[in-house]
């Protein structure tokens, strides 16, 4: 009896984390701002942590419209199913799980994201705020990551040659909202794959090369707070403990083409932008703060041929 009491009060605490999260409000809160070809799937409820305290709330701080979505991650919310753990992986999670979108054509999407103030830095450990990933098997393809170097651009080693490419440091980051525009037709063939993406109006990667695997794969967008490799935070800093993450998203869109995304005048202020020469992160794990020594300068020419492979 008493293993019995046991087990149905563990399913009404896990009912009652989940109670909290409506999709169908998130959901609505995302129309508002015009999600164009972005159609939210869920919430990534799969790997999420049944101790999760507010893992998705429907925020009136904005830029885009009155709402935004906020995701919160702290110290032990890892998930796990029949198939997979990540408490057993070193990962944590919340994140909005997308329908996947078809490859060898061009998208255009657009997220806002807001970082606080005295946001807590996992640094050296991964994380990620958006994602592209493939499956089955899952594997990553492009993320947005927070490190040491601030918010950089990852063109994930599952799927080509990994590397991190400066988009805004940490200085410009916490506490101001940041506009990310992403273009790109997540094509396998080298000659005619493509990505871009712009901080705030300012063009920060134009990559000419393979975007997608070589067999060409659907993708599925995710985005919120995704931890992973958390045991270099620990070693890093000699710490048990993961400090509580917010982030806040707002304004998540998508559309075939920029002009359906943004005005003409906006559009043609980004295409008409070049840029030469990237700010290229190399991460270590043992790294407790920035190095600026783990910043080298590399020109966008050499990028795309030693790692557009």
């Amino acid at each position: 009896m008493k293993k019995i009491l046991l087990v149905i009060f563990g399913l009404i605490v896990c009912s009652n984390a989940f109670a909290k999260i409506k999709f169908s409000e998130i959901k609505e809160a995302l129309k508002e701002d015009g999600y164009g070809k972005a159609v939210p799937k869920n919430i990534h409820t799969k790997l999420l942590s049944k101790k999760a305290k507010n893992p998705i709330s429907i925020s009136d701080f904005s830029i885009i419209g009155n709402k935004s979505l906020r995701f919160e991650l702290n110290h032990g919310e890892c998930g796990e199913n029949s198939k997979y753990s990540d408490c057993e992986n070193d990962r944590e999670r919340v994140e909005m799980e997308y329908a996947s979108v078809s490859t060898s054509r061009e998208i255009w999407y657009r997220f806002y994201i807001y970082l606080p103030k005295d946001y807590n830095s996992i640094a050296p450990a991964k994380m990620s705020l958006i994602n592209w990933v493939r499956g089955e098997p899952w594997k990553t393809a492009v993320q947005f990551q927070h490190m040491h170097a601030g918010l950089t651009f990852n063109r994930n080693g599952d799927t080509f040659k990994d590397s991190y490419i400066v988009l805004k440091s940490n200085e410009k980051l916490f506490g101001n909202w940041t506009e990310i525009i992403f273009a790109t037709n997540w094509h396998p063939d080298p000659e005619k794959g493509f990505m871009k993406v712009w901080i705030d109006g300012k063009l920060k990667v134009d990559f000419k090369g393979r975007s997608n695997h070589e067999k060409g794969k659907k993708l599925v967008l995710k985005y919120g707070l995704y931890s992973a490799r958390l045991s270099y935070y620990k070693n890093a800093h000699n710490k048990e403990i993961h400090p509580q993450r917010i982030i806040f998203f707002d304004g998540v869109r998508a559309e075939k083409k920029c002009k359906k995304l943004l005005d003409e005048n906006q559009c043609q202020k980004l295409t008409s932008q070049t840029v030469d020469e990237y700010e290229l992160f190399k991460h270590r794990k043992e790294d407790k703060k920035l190095e600026t020594k783990r910043i080298s300068k590399i020109s966008t020419n050499s990028f795309n041929y030693h790692y557009g492979k």
